[in-house]
């Protein structure tokens, strides 16, 4: 049986232990480590002033890059698409300067710019089919389209009828109203109230979040309207700017991600994933000239992408 005496000598060992690293931390190994503690901190805020130094060097010829793109952007794309109907098509919750970069660097490529028709959120609401629906159905007749299709597919051939031909270019009564039923539905915005068809079709790509099943569901029904937009024009081309992930979402996507995920729409479509970088307008017509030429690429730096950007002919 352990006596009292081992439990006072355990509890002295205890206190001369304590003692001892006082003494020692309050003498010699005091000054050892603050000076190891002082060069460290001082190692860091250099290193610190260093990385700052190089990220505004970067973000200087970044800024630098940018400006002379936009400066010779014009004579990149001056022609290019010249003789062509252009469409800007914008998806929901796209940016809005993105949207007016590429609709004037249609007008520099030559193109004459048909208008640009933006789709609400609506457009892909599971709650509002109904109501899509009826509006499908009046602007069919409105326009007098006859089709088997009903629902989202009937909208699709609605407003794919009336955004795009490869022969058709005047407005006509009929369209007009058939884009005006869809205008008082809420389901797209137009910037001209009688749309002529266009030939070649510049959709600018927004990003949509939720769980898996929501986003896959969007991403169908976004390559449903854009398979339809290519069959019927003599090119089609989404841009885009860089996903952002949405905070506390399971998923985030995009129309040029989804179009990259199947080989159906990759085949056909060209894509652009980074159209607000200084270069990014420009290469959105260079994807669509190479486009009207059958050569399908997509074009920049996120997942999916085949190049950095398209071939630049003379």
């Amino acid at each position: 049986m352990i006596d009292f005496r081992y439990h006072l000598v355990s509890i002295i060992s205890v206190f001369l232990a304590l003692a001892v690293g006082i003494v020692l931390g309050a003498g010699p190994l005091q000054a050892n480590l603050g000076d190891q503690l002082g060069e460290q901190v001082a190692a860091l805020r250099t290193e610190k002033q260093a990385l700052n130094d190089k990220l505004t060097t970067s973000q200087k010829l970044i800024d630098a890059s940018d400006e002379y793109e936009t400066a010779v952007q014009e004579r990149v794309v001056r022609g290019r698409l010249t003789g062509h109907r252009a469409l800007v098509l914008a998806m929901p919750s796209v940016d809005s300067t993105m949207v007016g970069s590429l609709e004037s660097v249609v007008g520099q490529s030559g193109a004459a710019l048909t208008g640009t028709v933006a789709l609400s959120a609506d457009w892909f609401d599971p709650t509002r089919a109904d109501d899509r629906a009826t509006a499908a159905r009046d602007a069919a007749a409105a326009l007098g389209l006859t089709s088997s299709a009903t629902g989202d597919a009937l909208l699709v051939e609605v407003l794919t009828d009336l955004a795009v031909s490869t022969t058709a270019s005047t407005t006509s009564p009929k369209r007009s109203a058939a884009l005006k039923v869809l205008l008082d539905a809420n389901l797209v915005d137009s910037s001209v109230a009688d749309l002529p068809p266009a030939d070649v079709v510049l959709v600018v790509s927004g990003d949509y979040a939720g769980t898996e099943s929501v986003v896959s569901q969007r991403s169908d029904a976004v390559r449903a309207l854009l398979t339809a937009l290519a069959g019927s024009s003599r090119a089609t081309v989404v841009a885009g700017g860089e996903t952002v992930a949405a905070a506390g979402q399971p998923a985030t996507s995009n129309a040029v991600q989804a179009v990259r995920e199947k080989s159906e729409t990759a085949s056909v479509i060209s894509t652009v994933d980074h159209v607000r970088a200084g270069n990014g307008p420009a290469l959105a017509v260079l994807a669509l000239e190479g486009a009207l030429d059958e050569r399908i690429g997509h074009y920049g730096i996120s997942a999916g992408a085949t190049a950095r950007l398209p071939r630049v002919l003379p």
